[in-house]
């Protein structure tokens, strides 16, 4: 059983929550989705599900109510229930913002937001020079066979709003020329370049990308974004975002070809009600500092540690709850980064840290403390 879920079983809801919640099911119509895209996951049923959950639910307790209507996708990552969350009604975005960049357009459709996190649902409208029947033969047999793929684009991260796509394609074009789009080394050596973008704010972070379906009526790739900053980066909320999208790369009978010869950008702003904690401990020359999200956790410390390695950091790290309920971080996550730095002549790390994203979202409300080893950092 998965120790949070049932730590959270005794985490009720405030009474004047049912009130709030019963009204927001019973009056609440999903407005129409504007979207170049129809995303039908293997998981559809889930709809149905999430249906017939809310009518029982609603007998039982308000604190099962719908809050949000966001994407399947989104409910296929965080599961059917998470949009019933006060979490996922603070940190979810309705986006919809849409850049044409000549001949590809990128759209943003939704959002989860908060200070430290942000998972996104973008799609890509190939240009009409590329064959709809190909790639959805390609996306279909990606996994069955090395000779046919639509491989992923790269998407780095700016906090700016500076700078148009007319702007970045007069400054940028003449090296997009010079690149070959199909090798993976070109796209990473160009995402940390000196190019205009990077000169603007660059987000540091650790950020994933995933497959979220093709749509051959639209033409349109849809993926499913996440970054994640550590304690030192900026506040996702406080400006603009823009997104730099490198051209999937169509692969047919094993040769390479860029969808386009160009990459695309998209501005928005995040926006979501603040639910980052942090917190900070001191003592003698250690030091340990942790901020916690609904979405993503970091953890650091420093002065001398008894780790040899940012896994066992990992390992050693718990989260405190308010009914006293201990919940290791490693059945909370999945995967993390993390670094860490040797004293001279010691097998054990003098300072480490990790980031990594939560498999469900978690309620924050109920989180006091993390757990370092012995170590209690207490969060506000």
């Amino acid at each position: 059983m998965n120790r949070y879920h049932d730590a959270m079983e005794h985490c009720g809801p405030p009474p004047e929550l049912e009130e709030r919640l019963r009204k927001n099911v019973l009056s609440a119509e999903p407005e129409p989705q504007a979207r170049p895209a129809v995303y039908r996951p293997r998981g559809f049923f889930r709809k149905a599900l999430l249906a017939a959950v809310l009518i029982v639910a609603l007998t039982v307790s308000a604190g099962a109510a719908v809050l949000v209507h966001w994407d399947d996708i989104f409910a296929d990552r965080f599961g059917p229930g998470a949009a019933t969350t006060p979490m996922a009604e603070q940190a979810f975005q309705e986006v919809h913002v849409t850049s044409v960049c000549d001949d590809v357009t990128v759209t943003i459709r939704e959002a989860l937001v908060d200070e430290k996190s942000i998972y996104l649902i973008l799609d890509y409208q190939l240009p009409d020079t590329v064959d709809p029947e190909t790639v959805e033969m390609a996306y279909n047999s990606r996994e069955n066979t090395q000779k046919d793929d639509i491989k992923l684009p790269v998407v780095t991260y700016y906090a700016t709003d500076d700078i148009t796509w007319e702007e970045l394609k007069a400054s940028e074009q003449d090296t997009w020329a010079t690149l070959d789009w199909t090798d993976p080394l070109t796209r990473i050596l160009y995402e940390k370049s000196e190019n205009t973008l990077n000169r603007l704010g660059r987000v540091n972070g650790s950020s994933g990308l995933g497959e979220a379906g093709y749509d051959p009526v639209t033409h349109t790739l849809s993926y499913l974004c996440n970054i994640t900053g550590d304690a030192d980066s900026l506040d996702f909320t406080a400006q603009p975002l823009t997104l730099l999208v490198t051209p999937p790369v169509l692969r047919v009978n094993g040769v390479d070809t860029a969808v386009t010869d160009h990459p695309a950008i998209l501005t928005f702003q995040p926006s979501a009600v603040a639910q980052t904690l942090t917190g900070s401990y001191r003592h003698g020359g250690f030091s340990a500092r942790a901020v916690l999200s609904p979405l993503s956790i970091y953890v650091e410390v420093s002065g001398g540690t008894a780790y040899r390695d940012t896994e066992a950091l990992v390992s050693d790290t718990s989260l405190l709850l308010r009914d006293g309920s201990i919940l290791p971080a490693a059945d909370l996550i999945f995967g993390f980064t993390g670094s860490g730095s040797l004293d001279t002549g010691d097998s054990f790390l003098f300072s480490a840290d990790f980031t990594s994203q939560f498999q469900d979202l978690l309620d924050v409300s109920q989180v006091t403390a993390v757990r370092v080893g012995d170590v209690e950092i207490p969060l506000e």
